[in-house]
């Protein structure tokens, strides 16, 4: 169901005949989502699993790596079904016959729902899960072992020679294997806890802002996919991202404006010379309080032009027939703004 916020993908995705399953665990079922409509399960806060990406129905590509907490609904499905009348033509007809419009008149109606939840994260992992952290830790580990060894060979022997290098070599494997997890948990107080300590502080940042402004988080978060989903899709070999981790929450105003900067790790999709493949980046957001939004209801909305009047396309930009630019349909929009 093409909901405003899933319209620039479905249109991407539909040019290049390409489709995405997406599998979620709710609870403990694995249910399903894809691009191309075949199969729609409701998801109510669910963790995405998997990607499976298909051209020309053959699957080409897989993805598998997703934050565990970062959660996403569509309880959508349902309402398709619905019998739904045109306030233009007053056709009835099923919600979903109206997705590309009243099928008698051409009305444009906008479908949304309140109940979705794109991807949201209120917390900052207090751990360090990047495999490097261990990898540096072993290597630490490994050269410091193969130092004690060759001193012990160096000092209980009369003689140094190549036998006894390769000694040091053996004892200081032996000796690594068993000092390296006294090395992981010396690493964890020199390094994790200074960085448990600043994401409690990234935590708390951002906790404090919510009970300050009384914004509602899951509209911030919604509305930034929805956002970074237009900066992305304009380009045409990008035809998929996910957010895998939020790292950084800043506010600050200027010029009488709130801004909010977010920072995160993102995979970004591309698709070019037919084949698929991903790209992990570190990017930064930088979100403007709109207030001057427009308000969307839950189900259908019949959107005017505020210049000529027509029902319009607000997934477009711009009034298809006067070309009358739309800018606010979101309460958070992403801005070409730097300290």
């Amino acid at each position: 169901m093409p909901l405003i916020t899933d319209k620039f993908h479905n249109e991407k995705l539909k040019k290049y005949n390409i489709n995405i399953k997406t599998k979620y665990i709710v609870d403990d079922k694995i249910l399903e989502r894809n691009s191309d409509n075949s199969h729609n399960d409701d998801i109510n806060m669910g963790i995405i699993c998997e990607k499976d990406y298909y051209l020309n129905n053959e699957l080409i590509h897989k993805e598998k790596t997703f934050d565990s907490r970062i959660e996403y609904s569509y309880i959508i499905e349902k309402a398709g079904n619905e019998e739904h009348r045109c306030s233009n033509c007053g056709v009835t007809s099923k919600l979903k016959d109206f997705y590309d419009g009243c099928p008698y008149c051409g009305t444009h109606y906008n479908i949304d729902y309140t109940e979705k939840n794109l991807g949201s994260k209120f917390h900052y992992d207090q751990v360090l899960r990047n495999p490097i952290y261990r990898i540096i830790t072993a290597i630490i580990d490994f050269v410091v072992s193969l130092v004690l060894a060759f001193l012990f060979i160096k000092f209980t022997s009369r003689t140094f020679n190549n036998y006894d290098i390769i000694k040091v070599f053996i004892y200081g494997i032996i000796l690594s294997l068993i000092l390296y997890y006294l090395f992981y948990i010396a690493d964890a107080y020199v390094i994790l806890i200074p960085i448990k300590n600043y994401k409690n502080r990234e935590n708390k940042k951002q906790i404090d802002f919510w009970n300050r402004t009384k914004f509602d988080k899951k509209t911030f978060f919604n509305n930034l996919n929805y956002e970074v989903q237009k900066k992305y899709y304009t380009d045409n070999n990008i035809i998929d991202y996910d957010i895998l981790d939020y790292i950084g929450f800043q506010e600050y105003n200027k010029n009488d404006n709130l801004y909010v900067k977010v920072i995160v790790e993102i995979r970004i999709v591309y698709f070019e010379n037919n084949k698929i493949y991903s790209k992990y980046k570190k990017e930064t957001y930088i979100l403007q309080k709109n207030n001057n939004k427009l308000e969307l209801t839950n189900g259908t909305n019949l959107i005017k032009c505020p210049n000529c009047g027509a029902s319009i396309d607000v997934t477009k930009g711009k009034c298809q027939y006067c070309n009358h630019e739309i800018n606010y349909l979101q309460e958070w929009i992403i801005v070409d703004h730097e300290f």
